[in-house]
């Protein structure tokens, strides 16, 4: 029984990192590659000719 009850939480595991934690730790980079930019931009200036 020990060996199905190990199998369940890993499976549980999984899907809660699949679900949860992945899709967030995704969009951190996301959001800190959009701050970075912004950041850029305030002291570079806009980008074209102008």
């Amino acid at each position: 029984m020990q060996a199905a009850t190990g199998k369940w939480r890993e499976a549980v595991v999984f899907l809660f990192l699949s679900v949860m934690v992945w899709p967030v730790i995704a969009g951190g980079f996301v959001a800190a590659y959009g701050l970075a930019w912004w950041v850029y931009f305030i002291f570079a200036g806009p980008p074209g000719p102008f």
